[in-house]
């Protein structure tokens, strides 16, 4: 038959532009259309279910799609297992078939209510010792020996084959469940690879078929089902012709009527384990040539390598190859082949070929490949020789569209594993945040074209947003949760677009209010993924980054910078305190390393330290350091720091009710609490002052007292979350050891929102 890709050159070209070469390309059109028809094909059988392989292809993704065809999981490792829990199948939504199998992968199935599958007689004794018990539905796999036939071509030789118990051992199996309290048993078994013939499941049918009658007869045992396991193969050669399952169906139920049926048994479910047939021909790999050698041979090489598809390194397996040709060039899809080519990845290794003298189009430098039939056993069986990356998947929808299923691997994911060494904590630290950098960059490009800011995003994407001339309201955000204790991310984008919508200047996360220093590093990243983009490059993003370890401030704020913030929000090392070089150096390290701005944090009252004002003068130097944002409530300290002040450094009031008095100072705006409920008044005084409406940014200042009070009545942020709970905003709900309000700060807090208008 004709081997055409599933996807035109027009459509490669295009999500190759969003995703860069090689990744795997899956079909979800194919894959629905090929569950639909199995399920047809074995409608015939009541209990009828596939146990999708998730050896083949463990994307939870493409699982889910065949669950909406009610396939289960073949797991065969606790890993496996964990990713089908994750998903939602559990209980007989799994079959578990291992070999050599841990204690604990058995009590985990087990857990889980999965059926067990035993591949040895010995495995009975340990299913027992790991779970107490034998469960009540079990299985055995089957292995008769000698050589598998079909017609007079010889199929396999299970004879070979580790997995599987002989005869005697299988019914001795049996026997000693049976006599244990087992009450429901299964027959499995794996005779054969790949079968492209109608003829192979038929043929295992009556063998396992015939099986089952025995043990009924023998052992009065109750044969539940029999899994055919998988087996049912694909056409990977263009002169190969595909399996008819509807004819497969057919074949086996006219084996199940004449044995089983015909003694008693018609009520045997039928359960089956298709991995490469249900995913196979529904994934590519698409890959582009980079390089071209001629010495004794050509060959072709490309972006892709033995680390995406080991097949033809691993079993001189054949995929075939379509090349496509150059974006935006001619269509070579179904070109006359014109040379002869080895195609070839980058590995140390002479078996890294796709392909051997293989006859294709003529190939030109640029010009995108697509490697047929690598939806199962494709990217499952990847690893990462040389220290090459593994790359990503991407779902190509019926609508066209392509999605992002899998991430391709990055350094860190490569390095995480030697976090036991110091070299390995440096390397994976920087890793995450240059790809954290690159990561960020690129989601705001594509978020800013929603704001029509394309142009301002692209100048961020070389150069973060200059705030050093930032002035104004920076509102210092909460961080809303749900009550279970996770982050409302929803409720937080709301909190984004009332600021935007109300004058906010700049958006401070993860400070003091953000509640930062009660949540996980992982968190952390997600909120500063989240407000980046749904600020969108409208007003700048500050992030706090803090911490009285030097070290993980700097990893932070590496982090943060490349997730997208345009500034950086420093503290003073609490706890530990530091002398006044170590302060200096605490801040200087951070300093040195990142490319963003950064302001400096002082706020003795929680830090146990302070900045000294030789500090502040040392660190105002660095031309990576902006500003400071005073909150230490005096008003001395202020002014002696203030003939500091500059447009290379400025001061943040980080008092609210102390802002005004600070601008008067020198100071450019606030860093504030209270703008969290009323960042449009916020943003006028601050604003009026600026302009030299002095008496205007006093009286709101004045006005404001009453509500700024009620907002500190007890530890920041729980009087301003409860707040913004009552204005309807977000839910009430912290972290330990902070917890909801006092009746009579509550109630206090309440007649002051009254008072400034917020509730009736």
């Amino acid at each position: 038959m004709e081997k055409l890709p599933f996807v035109t050159k027009e459509k490669a070209e295009e999500i190759a532009a969003q995703f860069p070469t090689p990744f795997h390309l899956y079909d979800e059109r194919g894959i629905r259309e090929n569950a639909a028809k199995l399920k047809e094909a074995f409608a015939w059988n009541k209990g009828y279910k596939e146990f999708f392989a998730v050896k083949a292809t463990p994307n939870p993704f493409l699982i889910n799609i065949l669950r909406e065809y009610g396939c289960g999981c073949d797991c065969s490792s606790k890993t496996e297992l964990m990713l089908s829990k994750a998903i939602g199948a559990v209980g007989e939504d799994i079959m578990f078939s291992s070999n050599d199998t841990p204690l604990e992968e058995f009590k985990y199935c087990n857990d889980l209510g999965g059926i067990i599958n035993l591949d040895d007689i010995t495995h009975i004794e340990a299913v027992e010792k790991a779970c107490g018990k034998l469960p009540r539905k079990m299985s055995c796999r089957y292995n008769p020996g000698g050589m598998f036939k079909i017609t007079n071509d010889i199929m396999d030789n299970p004879g070979d084959a580790k997995y599987g118990m002989t005869t005697e051992q299988l019914f001795e199996a049996f026997r000693i469940m049976k006599s244990k309290g087992v009450e429901e048993f299964g027959l499995h078994a794996f005779l054969c690879s790949n079968t492209v013939t109608n003829e192979y499941y038929p043929l295992l049918a009556k063998v396992l078929f015939d099986v089952a009658v025995q043990l009924k007869n023998e052992l009065g045992v109750k044969i539940s089902f029999i899994n055919l396991s998988g087996g049912v193969g694909i056409p990977y050669r263009p002169e190969q012709e595909p399996n008819d399952i509807l004819k497969i169906g057919a074949g086996v139920h006219k084996v199940y009527d004449e044995v089983l049926t015909a003694n008693g048994m018609g009520d045997v479910a039928i359960y089956t384990e298709l991995g490469r047939f249900m995913m196979g021909p529904y994934g590519c790999l698409v890959t582009k040539a980079i390089h071209e050698k001629q010495i004794y041979k050509d060959y072709i090489g490309v972006d892709a390598s033995a680390v995406d598809l080991i097949r033809p390194a691993m079993y001189g397996a054949y995929h075939h190859i379509t090349v496509m040709g150059q974006p935006g060039g001619a269509d070579k899809t179904t070109a006359p082949v014109a040379d002869t080519y080895d195609i070839t990845g980058n590995l140390c290794e002479n078996n890294d070929k796709f392909a051997i003298d293989r006859e294709l189009p003529h190939i030109d430098m640029g010009d995108l490949l697509v490697i047929h039939d690598t939806g199962a056993h494709g990217y499952s069986m990847g690893y990462n020789y040389n220290g090459r990356l593994r790359s990503a998947e991407v779902l190509l929808r019926p609508d066209g569209s392509a999605e992002l299923i899998r991430r391709a691997e990055r350094p860190g994911d490569y390095f995480a594993t030697l976090d036991v060494l110091p070299c390995g904590r440096e390397l994976l630290a920087k890793s995450r945040a240059e790809s954290a950098r690159r990561r960020a960059q690129d989601e705001r490009l594509a978020v800013a074209a929603q704001w029509n800011k394309r142009i301002q995003i692209a100048d961020a994407k070389e150069k973060n947003m200059d705030i050093r001339n930032l002035e104004g309201s920076i509102v210092a955000l909460v961080t809303p949760f749900k009550k279970d204790g996770s982050v409302d991310f929803d409720a937080l984008e709301r909190l984004i677009d009332f600021h935007l919508q109300n004058g906010t200047d700049a958006i401070l996360t993860l400070g003091t209010t953000g509640e930062s220093a009660t949540m996980t590093d992982d968190e952390d990243n997600s909120v500063v993924a989240a407000v980046v983009k749904q600020v969108a490059g409208r007003v700048p993003v500050i992030a706090g980054s803090g911490s009285n370890s030097t070290q993980t401030m700097l990893t932070k704020s590496l982090t943060y910078q490349g997730l997208g913030a345009d500034g950086l929000l420093l503290i003073t090392p609490y706890y530990n305190k530091a002398n006044e070089e170590g302060i200096y150096q605490h801040f200087k390290t951070v300093a040195d390393a990142v490319d963003i701005p950064c302001i400096l944090y002082n706020i003795p009252g929680r830090c146990g330290c302070g900045i000294s004002e030789r500090n502040v003068e040392r660190l105002a130097a660095h031309p990576n350091i902006m500003g400071i944002k005073e909150a230490s409530g005096n008003v001395a300290y202020a002014a002696k720091i203030a003939h500091l002040l500059s447009d290379d450094f400025r001061m943040y009031s980080g008092e609210d009710a102390l802002t005004v008095p600070l601008m008067s100072l020198g100071a450019s705006g606030t860093i504030s609490v209270w703008a969290d409920v009323q960042p449009q008044l916020v943003h006028d005084m601050c604003r009026a002052y600026l302009d030299g409406d002095v008496a205007r940014a006093r009286d709101i200042q004045i006005a404001g007292q009453p509500l700024i009070n009620a907002l500190f009545s007890e530890v920041n942020p729980i009087p301003v979350k409860e707040a913004l709970a009552q204005m309807g905003m977000i839910e009430a709900n912290y972290r330990m050891p902070l917890c909801p309000m006092a009746d009579v700060t509550r109630a206090t807090l309440t007649d002051a929102l009254k008072g400034a208008g917020l509730l009736d």
